[in-house]
């Protein structure tokens, strides 16, 4: 078994995000996450030249005054409960995923095109059209 170096069952405290500048589209490219807990700080990175994620974890012993965008607030006080580090087929570390809060992924982070695009995960459901059909001819 691998020995964890990540801050699980920590609350994440604040998140502080770069922006990339050069893309103009509506998707959210980053130049640099951070994610900052109690005594520590993950920081992503995405390395250039092979579309990774460099992940950087340091220790502080000090918080500093953060303004964590409002679409990361969601995250905020919750636990950091797992963490998956991707490679993918070529054994290049392009994915980054955690869940806050519960077992189950919250956030994917993806390398490409030189910057970090993030991914919110959502359960999938049955339709009720589905649900009905199941149903059908089951005596109660």
């Amino acid at each position: 078994m691998v020995k964890n170096e990540f801050p699980i069952g920590q609350a994440l405290v604040a998140v502080s995000v770069v922006e990339d500048k050069e893309f103009a589209g509506e998707e959210l490219c980053c130049d640099k996450i951070q994610f900052m807990f109690k005594d520590t700080t993950i920081t992503l990175l995405p390395l250039v030249d092979t579309d990774e994620i460099e992940i950087i974890q340091q220790t502080h012993t000090n918080l500093f005054a953060v303004d964590t965008p409002h679409l990361w607030c969601d995250f905020i006080g919750k636990k950091l409960m797992n963490v998956w580090v991707c490679e993918n087929d070529q054994g290049y570390q392009d994915q980054f995923i955690l869940a806050f809060g519960n077992l189950h992924p919250g956030i994917a982070f993806i390398a490409e095109g030189s910057v970090i695009k993030a991914f919110r995960y959502e359960q999938i459901c049955r339709s009720k059209s589905n649900l009905a059909n199941n149903f059908k001819g089951v005596e109660t």
